[in-house]
């Protein structure tokens, strides 16, 4: 990868956990190395790199060569461009974190609409009655 390229990510804007988790990027990311689709807007939708129903079971990454992560390994991607979580994305890549990772990602996924997360500054009753907060 290109360490001057951004990454590309994918996530959904409906779910309160992936809105915390890309405002917790946001605020570490003082380089500019991340770029941010929220795949349930249309625009961004319909330039994703994976299909709808892809897009709705993990967050994804598209490096600057254009390879694709999604999940735990998108995790990894995200982590291995933040100066200070480069160690972090390390360890998760040897046993028994990239065993355990994938399933555990599967597991908080399947679930995160029923998660109590907020991002900062998020006022659920503006994002509409369906949006999970």
């Amino acid at each position: 990868m290109n360490g001057s390229a951004p990454l590309e990510v994918w996530f959904d804007g409906s779910c309160g956990l992936c809105r915390a988790s890309v405002a917790w990027l946001r605020r570490r990311d003082a380089a500019g190395r991340l770029s941010f689709r929220d795949s349930t807007s249309p625009e961004a939708a319909g330039h994703a790199p994976v299909s709808a129903r892809q897009l709705a079971t993990a967050i994804w990454v598209r490096r600057g060569d254009g390879t694709l992560a999604a999940g735990f390994e998108a995790i990894r991607a995200l982590l291995g461009v933040l100066p200070r979580w480069r160690r972090l994305a390390a360890v998760l890549a040897v046993p028994p974190f990239r065993w355990l990772g994938p399933p555990i990602y599967r597991l908080v996924a399947r679930h995160r609409h029923r998660l109590p997360f907020r991002a900062p500054g998020v006022s659920c009753g503006a994002d509409g009655p369906d949006r999970a907060c």
